[in-house]
């Protein structure tokens, strides 16, 4: 390869007698999170290459953000790199290794960055794990050198073990998503409840932040099921979340409670903010028909709300009352909101 251009690295006969240094594996061991993994990969990497900067970059869009660094800091860590226009990202979407020589030469912007904090090379692996490409393992050198092979060809056998530990934690996040989640509607299920529960129970105790519970069952469900059929009811239960979910804020917890019935947990909100919003669910359900396969079909709910009280023994006291909310508003005829406070249950 010659001077100022980009080429292909060498081949895997240069990965001979390759050693990962044991401090690497103890950060590892005691890494607690995916960034203090890649963390802990820029610090080794750095150290077995002996480069003066080390960066770790993965996709957000049409960019390639850096997420962890060691060294030299020409490009900070949190830069958005673009894809297009760059050689991390050239790296990225071909997904092949380049070595770059006499950095103030090339045209692109994450090399004239390097080579204005004096960086002489670049040598830019993918972070390749099967048939995924998770970003980049880069690193930068002050003094270029003639070979760079066994350079190259350590940076690509830490590249795919920092992939593997991505799509590692990428299929543990997804486990535990699916353990909080409803098969079904996509809805939380009790387990993401008292796990939320909770934390809105703490933030009650400790800084006397309010919240509010608001059960919720989808009116003469068994009837839909007999009319139009399970599958028809179960579009129906996934529509219903959707809905309900368009018209909640971030934080707050959509739970499947059981078949038909559902749960909101609204943190950080009182019995008045609670009641208006419930109000305005319950208008959002019934004044517009669900456009079900090629049907309008009209579907009602019926609502129990209230707010955590200073008597209650936990969150469970907390639910039982909404429940109950909930079973006046189906005994008094259905699609409304019924809301119990500490005055009303004394009543």
């Amino acid at each position: 390869m010659g001077d100022g251009d980009i080429s292909a690295t060498c081949d895997a006969t240069s990965k001979e007698q390759l050693f990962i240094p044991i401090g690497l594996v103890a950060d590892l061991w005691s890494a607690r999170s995916r960034d203090e993994i890649l963390q802990s990969f820029s610090k080794w990497v750095s150290v077995a290459i002996k480069a003066d900067r080390c960066s770790i970059a993965l996709p957000d869009g049409d960019n390639l953000v850096v997420k962890a660094l060691n060294g030299d800091q020409a490009i900070p860590q949190g830069t958005a790199v673009p894809i297009n226009g760059s050689v991390l990202g050239r790296v990225f979407a071909n997904r092949t290794a380049e070595v770059v020589r006499d950095l103030a030469e090339q045209p692109f912007m994450d090399c004239r960055k390097l080579a204005d904090a004096g960086m002489k090379c670049l040598i830019d692996v993918p972070l390749l794990a099967g048939d995924r490409c998770f970003g980049t393992l880069a690193v930068a050198l002050r003094q270029d050198k003639d070979d760079l092979c066994k350079e190259t060809a350590i940076l690509t056998a830490l590249a795919q073990c920092i992939a593997t530990q991505l799509l590692v934690i990428e299929q543990m996040d997804h486990l535990v998503a699916m353990a909080r989640t409803d098969a079904l509607t996509g809805a939380g299920n009790r387990h993401a409840l008292y796990e939320r529960a909770a934390q809105v129970w703490q933030d009650w105790q400790q800084n006397s932040r309010p919240f509010s519970f608001l059960a919720m069952d989808v009116d003469h469900f068994k009837q839909i099921n007999d009319t139009y059929g399970h599958d028809i009811g179960d579009t129906i239960l996934c529509a219903f979340v959707r809905r309900v979910a368009a018209r909640s804020r971030a934080g707050d917890q959509i739970i499947r409670t059981g078949g038909e019935e559902f749960g909101l947990l609204m943190h950080d909100t009182d019995l008045a903010t609670a009641t208006s919003r419930a109000n305005r669910l319950c208008d959002a359900i019934g004044d517009s028909p669900f456009a079900i396969k090629g049907m309008e079909l009209n579907i009602t709910a019926s609502f129990g709300l209230t707010q955590v009280l200073s008597s209650d023994a936990g969150f469970e006291d907390v639910m039982k009352r909404a429940d109950m909310a909930l079973y006046e508003a189906k005994a008094a005829g259905r699609d409304q909101v019924i809301s119990l406070d500490q005055a009303e249950l004394a009543a």
